[in-house]
């Protein structure tokens, strides 16, 4: 029988909802029910999980799809003090016992997760439809540049700045190695470190100060240990001045340096 003839069926069907967490090549699969589920090649394994219901009503807050799984999910541990840097990617599919076919129902990312006891762990997840729909930040005149930083309106490619570094010391959200000393103070401040995680890809935190060789987080980094490879990139202080002497990036800086300090909406015709 085809999916569709057992999703009307009366008495034939036998439903299976499968959850399929995505972070780089890594992924996390799961199933509720007593027993493991196995689909072509794949093993989703067979735990406490389940979901509210999936909704398309064209609000953002009303079509989140929160996931309820057991207090030690596995996807969780991700979000333990600062998320990923990378999304999470969630696809969800639904299947009939004795079936192949295998549809998938819902794709979205991992918003967030919430702990509401210690048996227990909620994912809160976000449709592509309202990931898409969300209003964008609009450009502003000002002196600064209001670009970020190695973006496409930026243009710098990271790769020319880029600092490989091995990690001395390691203490929360401090991290030192000697070749950051051969940098200005605040060199880096302002930018991102980051380190390969294997199958997980790639995981990046923002830099908050530069002094010698150290350098202070924005939140611990997981994964981190003494002689880790790393690799740091500078930051930008938003002037043209550092977007000339540092990136030799002016044609493309952001801000309007010669901006009136008077107000053309003040009042007054002359400004």
């Amino acid at each position: 029988m085809s999916f569709e003839q057992l999703e009307r069926s009366t008495a034939a069907g036998n439903p299976r909802r499968l959850y399929e967490f995505v972070r780089g090549a890594q992924r996390w699969r799961y199933t509720g029910g007593d027993r493991d589920f196995a689909l072509d090649t794949q093993t989703y394994q067979a735990i406490a999980v389940r979901d509210d219901g999936i909704r398309q009503s064209g609000h953002t807050a009303s079509d989140m799809l929160t996931i309820t799984a057991p207090g030690d999910f596995e996807v969780a541990r991700l979000y333990r003090g600062l998320p990923p840097s990378s999304e999470v990617a969630v696809v969800v599919r639904d299947v009939h016992e004795g079936d192949g076919d295998a549809r998938v129902v819902w794709m979205g990312r991992v918003a967030g997760v919430n702990r509401p006891s210690l048996e227990s762990t909620e994912v809160r997840c976000q449709s592509l439809d309202a990931a898409l729909g969300q209003p964008g930040l609009r450009l502003a005149w000002t002196r600064g540049c209001p670009y970020t930083l190695y973006d496409r309106n930026c243009r710098v490619n990271p790769e020319a700045h880029r600092v490989p570094a091995s990690l001395t010391t390691l203490a929360g959200n401090v991290v030192t190695a000697g070749i950051f000393s051969q940098y200005p103070d605040g060199w880096f401040a302002g930018g991102f470190l980051a380190w390969d995680l294997g199958e997980a890809g790639l995981e990046r935190r923002g830099i908050r100060t530069h002094v010698g060789e150290r350098l202070v987080l924005l939140g611990a980094g997981d994964g981190l240990r003494i002689g880790q490879a790393v690799v740091a990139y500078p930051g930008c202080g938003r002037s043209m001045s550092i977007c000339h002497g540092k990136f030799n990036n002016a044609p493309n800086y952001g801000g309007v340096p010669g901006l009136p300090g008077k107000s053309p909406f003040d009042g007054t015709p002359l400004f």
